[in-house]
């Protein structure tokens, strides 16, 4: 493992890019300015949603994808600064693929080939090397004691060199089919919140991650008979000695992940605007005939698109990847990427009609572009704020569509037959921790579901278009942070009042959280 990483960084020595400059950044600060308190309005709809002024964190990553090895590494360097109002001692970074070192993590029987992570030269920008600490109680929480506290509003590169075991597993992190899924991949910085850092439990169902925007800067070198799906727009490409450097930059993103392969077949369509790339295996595809995936594929991302657009304000990215993949849960979200699996593909899997399954999964995962993407949340600790919001997206996508579509993806969801102020449970609350439920079962039922339908009766008292408007309103002032349960109903209650009894009743009965 040492040698590949030190072959990995060596063979890139145009790291001045990456260097860390040999003056101390101590006294570097940046002007963090006040939270925004102006009364939310209701913005037009298909309104821009316009890329922050205050500079995010910045990653810059050179990597090496060794498919011999399976494994992914390289080195990295993270520019960022103290956001909070307290000295910061300590920094906790998260490492996900060491979960994997457990046969336990999607309940397998045997060992999936992962393994914990290695990580090597841990620097401080401001002077001297770092000890990496373990979390006793969970493998993938890391600690770093700083030196010399980080006050609010100074800056500091945090550099290291890292290398992880990819699993043979057919989902979201892993190899399966000829086909990388790499994602949540490197130890990446976690937030800080309310005077502490957060770290919740890695969970399977649903989404977990929790992250602050970030621009990244990466050089990914693969074999160069690969091809690669990414978070970002790839800038470059060039081949040498078998190898094959891609170039990425991310703008504004969460995380950077990437899908690689060479059985990909890479289609490529322009859709409202937005380019979007479709990745699937060319050599055992899920359809023998995949003309028709195509186009489904093609015009659920366009229509998600155009109908997220208008209701949430505008997809503000200039890609979207697309790719069909062995992955047990359907599909997955990441920034500028999503992952459908490929046993959706089929035209024998739907309800109504051919292939309405991915196109139902398609639009929910490409909703998550807003709700976990460009307005941020703790989903391990408030996961309604992206799953049910972009379940409820799906709905915004049928209306779209209208027709016989709409009206068979909204039965049952309307508040004359499914009322949830008359027959909610009140031990329920929308705005519960994963940890609170007793089983995956009830997670994905009360999140998914009524989720969904709180979110639709909303729409139902309040009137479509004004509730779009208020989506509206809380995307744009909450774009590119992370929200919380109070934001989403400050901002309900600013642009709706508080007079509306019926919407008063459900969400007293509903949520917990108060304003």
């Amino acid at each position: 493992m040492k040698k590949f990483l030190s072959a990995a960084v060596s063979a890139f020595m145009f790291l001045c890019m990456l260097a860390v400059p040999a003056c101390s950044a101590s006294d570097r600060k940046v002007e963090i300015p006040p939270e925004n308190t102006e009364k939310v309005t209701i913005p037009e709809a298909g309104c821009t949603i316009d890329f922050p002024v205050k500079k995010p964190y910045e990653y810059q990553m050179d990597l090496v994808l060794d498919t011999e090895a399976q494994t992914v590494g390289g080195h990295v360097v993270i520019e960022f600064y103290n956001d909070s109002t307290d000295p910061w001692n300590e920094l906790c970074l998260r490492d996900y693929p060491s979960l994997f070192d457990k046969a336990d993590v999607y309940a397998s029987k045997e060992k999936s080939g992962g393994g914990i992570t290695e990580i090597n030269n841990v620097k401080d920008s401001r002077g001297g090397s770092l000890e990496v600490e373990r979390d006793q109680d969970d493998v993938s929480v890391i600690w770093l004691k700083l030196k010399k506290p980080l006050k609010p509003g100074s800056v500091m590169k945090l550099t290291y060199d890292f290398v992880t075991k990819i699993p043979n597993n057919a989902d979201r992190f892993g190899l399966a089919n000829n086909i990388y899924n790499v994602t949540n991949f490197y130890p990446i910085l976690a937030e800080y919140v309310d005077g502490k850092w957060s770290h919740a439990k890695y969970f399977v169902v649903g989404e977990c991650f929790y992250s602050e925007i970030s621009n990244y800067k990466v050089r990914l070198t693969v074999p160069d008979d690969y091809k690669v799906a990414s978070s970002g727009e790839r800038v470059l490409s060039s081949p040498k000695d078998g190898k094959l450097t891609y170039k990425f930059e991310a703008a504004c993103v969460r995380d950077f992940v990437f899908c690689a392969s060479k059985s990909f077949a890479n289609e490529q369509r322009n859709c409202d605007g937005v380019i979007v790339n479709l990745f699937y295996n060319k050599e055992n595809p899920p359809e023998k005939d995949m003309s028709t995936v195509s186009d489904v594929a093609f015009a659920s991302a366009e229509n998600s698109l155009k109908a997220f657009g208008e209701a949430f304000g505008k997809y503000p990215y200039k890609e979207l990847d697309i790719v069909i993949t062995p992955n047990a849960a359907g599909g997955m979200e990441y920034p500028n990427l999503v992952l459908i699996a490929d046993y959706v593909c089929h035209s024998n899997i739907k309800m109504y009609e051919d292939f309405d399954q991915l196109d139902a999964v398609l639009c929910h995962e490409i909703a998550h572009q807003w709700f976990m993407g460009i307005v941020g949340s703790n989903s391990g600790i408030e996961p309604w704020l992206d799953e049910s919001l972009a379940s409820y997206a799906e709905i915004v996508y049928y209306e779209y569509l209208g027709g016989e579509k709409e009206k068979n993806h909204k039965y049952g969801l309307s508040k004359n037959e499914h009322s949830i102020t008359k027959n909610w449970n009140d031990k329920d609350k929308l705005d519960a921790a994963f940890s609170e439920f007793a089983d995956d079962m009830s997670y994905t039922r009360l999140i998914y579901s009524e989720g969904k339908a709180v979110l639709y009766q909303m729409e139902e008292i309040l009137g479509r278009e004004k509730f779009h408007g208020i989506i509206r309103g809380y995307v744009k002032r909450n774009a590119f942070k992370n929200a919380s349960t109070k934001d989403f109903l400050k901002a309900l209650y600013d642009c709706a009042g508080n007079d509306n009894e019926e919407l008063n009743e459900m969400v007293g009965k509903v949520f917990r959280t108060k304003i």
